[in-house]
C-alpha cells in the first residue's frame, strides 16, 4: 500500500541523519522514491551484476534499456503469476513465494546468487518477516546487498489497514484516499529505523547500511485542513524523529564477505 503527499521542491534535499546510529537517516514521505532509487543506482553501477527484482510483477523497477546498458543478469520474482504474465517479454521471470524454501532454491539456479535483490512495496505484504528477511540473505552472495522500500507501522492508514478486517479498511481507506490497494498487508518486521528494528536485521546476519525513516503521507488528502496540519507535524518530526510514527523506510542491508 502507498499512501503518499503532495510533493514540494525542497523535499529531497531534507535528510537529517541521527548521530547516536550513523546509518540512521530521516526525510520526508515524498523523497522515498528519490532515495530508494539513488541506492539501487549506486549498487548496480558495477556492469554485469546480478540482480533480483522482487515483487517486480508487470513493472520492473528498471528499464530493458538500462539492463542492457549495464550488462545486468536480471529476473524478476513474484508470487502473483498474473502480474508476471503482464511483464514484458524481455524480462526474465520466476512464479514464486519467497517465503518457501523451494523459491530460493530456484531463484538460486536460475540468477543467483545476487549481487542484489531490491523490493518496492512489498515486505509490508509477507505474513513473516523473519522468514523473509532469512530467505532474502539467502540468495545473497557474500557481499551483496538487500534494498527495501515499504510502509510502516504505525503511521494511521496502515494501522487501520493492519487492525480492520479487509470489508472495513476498505470501506474506510477508499472514502478517505483515491488509493486502491491490494491486501492483505501483515506489516512484519515493517517498523521504522528503532533500535529494535535494527537489532532484528542484524540477529539474521545483516549489516545495516543505511536506514532511512519517513515522516507523513497523503492519508487526509481530502480534507484539506487536516492534511495541512498534519505536514507540519509530519516535518516537525523529520526534524525531532520518533521512529514509531513513521509511515515509509528504505533500508539497505549487506550480507557481510565472511
Amino acid at each position: 500500500m502507498s499512501v503518499g503527499g503532495s510533493q514540494r521542491a525542497d523535499d529531497v534535499a531534507v535528510v537529517i541523519p541521527d548521530a547516536s546510529r550513523p546509518q540512521v537517516q530521516y526525510a520526508p514521505s515524498t523523497a522515498n522514491y528519490d532515495i530508494f532509487n539513488a541506492e539501487v543506482a549506486r549498487i548496480t553501477a558495477p556492469h554485469g551484476i546480478r540482480v533480483c527484482d522482487l515483487g517486480g510483477g508487470s513493472n520492473p523497477a528498471l528499464s530493458a534499456r538500462r539492463i542492457v546498458r549495464q550488462q545486468l543478469d536480471y529476473v524478476i520474482a513474484d508470487i502473483d503469476g498474473d502480474q508476471l504474465a503482464k511483464a514484458p517479454p524481455e524480462y526474465p521471470t520466476l512464479e514464486g513465494d519467497i517465503l518457501e524454501r523451494s523459491t530460493v532454491e530456484r531463484l538460486l539456479e536460475q540468477g543467483g546468487p545476487f549481487d542484489l535483490l531490491f523490493s518496492r512495496w512489498a515486505a509490508e505484504h509477507m505474513r513473516d518477516g523473519r522468514t523473509f528477511h532469512e530467505n532474502v540473505y539467502a540468495v545473497l552472495r557474500p557481499g551483496g546487498v538487500a534494498v527495501h522500500l515499504f510502509p510502516t507501522l504505525f503511521a494511521v492508514p496502515f494501522t487501520i489497514n493492519w487492525l480492520l478486517t479487509d470489508r472495513l479498511s476498505r470501506l474506510l481507506l477508499f472514502s478517505i484516499t483515491e488509493r486502491k490497494s491490494k491486501f492483505p498487508a501483515h506489516y512484519s518486521w515493517c517498523r521504522g529505523p528503532t533500535r529494535k528494528q535494527l537489532a532484528r536485521l542484524e540477529s539474521v546476519g545483516f549489516e545495516v547500511d543505511r536506514y532511512v525513516g519517513f515522516f507523513g503521507h497523503g492519508f487526509f488528502q481530502r480534507v484539506p485542513p487536516a492534511q495541512a496540519a498534519y505536514r507540519r507535524f509530519a516535518d516537525a518530526l523529520v526534524r525531532h524523529p520518533l521512529p514509531l510514527l513513521g509511515s515509509f523506510a528504505v533500508v539497505v542491508l549487506k550480507r557481510p564477505e565472511s
